[in-house]
């Protein structure tokens, strides 16, 4: 790493140089950067806590090489102001942190990936949070072989795992990070961790990681007034904090452009993932993440050179907007992808009683005939934790919410996007969402199945046909009658699908003056009925037009 490259917001390489290496068997080189400090003290298990002075250097870099370091040892940084005022400091490079989140830990050992992953058309993203999975799938080689095989078997593309930073706060969503380079071992090894990827690689799946760039933890240890000054964070206090209670960055600081840089490359290439999910924009964008409030230019600029950065190291970004919709922002930003939850509102209409969902025919027909080749729709997180309800307890009915999920489904795999959706909405969960629940993916009732094994069919059926996945397919909405009963064709090249959607208790009979075969319904029986087609009451099918 270049130090001055550093200072000067450039860097994309500064955990090679910060943090702990290991030089000899014994010893390791510490490297901590704190411009503003008078000294910087080392203390930890390789010292009983006692006080060990690390050399300045003009560019101010800390360093010195420490004897009798075992790897897992802890350790924190005293940062002493020139007043003489002292307090510690995690080390914003440590790869590991213990448990606890109080200290650092010495960790600088490699890994040989043996597969690499080819970036999809036809993508489909199954959003994960670490809390939910049973911990034993990823203690073994042979548990993350039967995961990756329940991955396979329901026909994702990748996984999206939430921020699996190192941080303080246990058993919620929180986004807020205390140690952005550390892996929460909460979770599972970096080994561990690292062998799961590559398996995933080896059966075509990529790996998508969450990050909320935007703002760290208050916690006095992490990155706040690091060195005494505000050398991470804004200068001014009305912006310091935001909604949430985290600590902004600030991204016209050089110092936090050449952190965030390397940050993004340490995960890439240390950990050899496909692809970023930047969540939580609004908070970058706008100012506090308030749109009344005005545009935060020093972002909009940094984001587009992240994602420049992104895209030289041949990976995806995904720009992630939790509550603002489609060309409410009209900036291109430079992401491979953009989610917005556009489609998730859907699942407000299905709350409504089946007579009242014609009102909403315009937003539906939007959906459908709208231009979403570069964005993902779906469901995440969100559309499972809100209201304290799954997607289908979400939905109005008492005896047909299956019925009416597979045709919200057999929609969005049909609609010309990319897919993402969230832990356990392939099994369609009658289950409160909750982050302390761990959930057992290969024992389903008998419904889940039902619904499971039509998940299978209409993923695979996007996945295999270009009509629903090549970026120059062709949508064409076609008009007819029937109240929440919608109608279009898929077309690319000469292969053309025709797909009805009704999403009302009305049974159909349609006749469209098609030569048609079925290719998947969401239900069961005959389609034809009087030379017509049949769908009945909230029932959906995809036929190929002959």
């Amino acid at each position: 790493m270049n130090t001055r490259s550093y200072i000067e917001g450039k860097s994309n390489d500064s955990y090679t140089f910060f943090g702990n290496h290991k030089k000899t068997k014994d010893s390791y080189i510490f490297r901590n950067f704190a411009p503003n400090a008078k000294n910087v003290y080392l203390v930890g298990d390789f010292n009983d806590w006692n006080e060990e002075k690390l050399r300045k250097y003009s560019t101010g870099v800390f360093s010195k090489t420490i004897k009798n370091v075992k790897e897992f040892d802890k350790y924190l940084y005293v940062i002493e102001e020139y007043n003489g005022n002292k307090f510690y400091k995690l080390d914003p490079f440590a790869k590991l942190c213990d448990l606890e989140k109080e200290a650092s830990m010495v960790y600088d050992k490699k890994y040989k990936f043996s597969y690499k992953f080819n970036e999809k058309e036809n993508i489909n993203i199954y959003q994960v949070h670490f809390e939910n999975l049973d911990e034993k799938i990823f203690e073994n080689r042979d548990e993350m072989v039967k995961f990756i095989k329940y991955l396979k078997g329901n026909n994702f593309t990748y996984i999206n795992f939430m921020p699996i930073f190192s941080n303080r706060f246990k058993d919620n969503m929180v986004f807020s990070t205390s140690s952005f380079f550390a892996l929460n071992e909460n979770f599972t090894s970096i080994e561990n961790f690292k062998l799961f990827i590559d398996l995933c690689h080896k059966n075509d799946i990529g790996i998508i990681l969450d990050f909320d760039i935007g703002e760290f933890d208050s916690y006095n240890k992490s990155l706040i007034k690091y060195d005494g000054t505000n050398l991470y964070n804004y200068d001014y206090n009305d912006i310091l904090y935001n909604y949430h209670g985290s600590i902004n960055f600030d991204p016209s600081k050089k110092i936090t452009k050449s952190f965030i840089f390397s940050l993004i490359t340490y995960w890439i290439n240390e950990f050899n993932i496909d692809g970023i999910k930047f969540v939580n924009l609004e908070n970058m964008i706008f100012w506090q993440g308030d749109k009344s409030r005005g545009y935060n230019e020093n972002w909009i600029k940094f984001l587009k050179d992240i994602n420049n950065h992104i895209n030289s190291l041949g990976k995806i970004s995904i720009g992630s907007f939790c509550n603002l919709w489609k060309d409410e922002f009209d900036g291109d930003l430079g992401f491979s992808y953009i989610y917005d939850r556009t489609f998730s509102k859907i699942i407000k209409i299905m709350q409504k009683n089946p007579y009242e969902r014609d009102n909403y025919s315009n937003y539906v027909k939007n959906l459908i005939c709208g231009n979403y080749d570069n964005y993902i729709l779906g469901f995440d997180f969100t559309d499972s934790l809100s209201e304290g309800a799954s997607l289908c307890m979400k939905i109005n009915s008492n005896d047909k919410k299956y019925q009416q999920l597979k045709t919200v489904f057999l929609l969005l795999y049909t609609l010309n996007s990319k897919k993402i959706i969230f832990l356990e909405d392939e099994r369609g969960s009658l289950q409160t969402f909750d982050i302390n629940r761990k959930i057992d993916l290969y024992n389903l009732n008998d419904k889940e199945l039902d619904f499971n094994q039509f998940y299978k069919k209409i993923s695979k059926f996007y996945l295999e046909n270009r009509n629903l996945c090549k970026k120059d397919s062709k949508t064409t909405i076609l008009e007819i009658e029937g109240y929440s009963l919608y109608a279009f064709i898929r077309k690319y090249k000469k292969e053309k699908y025709l797909v009805l959607i009704n999403l009302t208790d009305l049974d159909y009979k349609i006749d469209l003056n098609y030569k048609v075969e079925k290719k998947l319904t969401s239900f069961d029986g005959k389609y034809k009925v009087d030379n017509k087609i049949k769908i009945p009451a909230f029932g959906s099918g995809i036929f190929r037009i002959k």
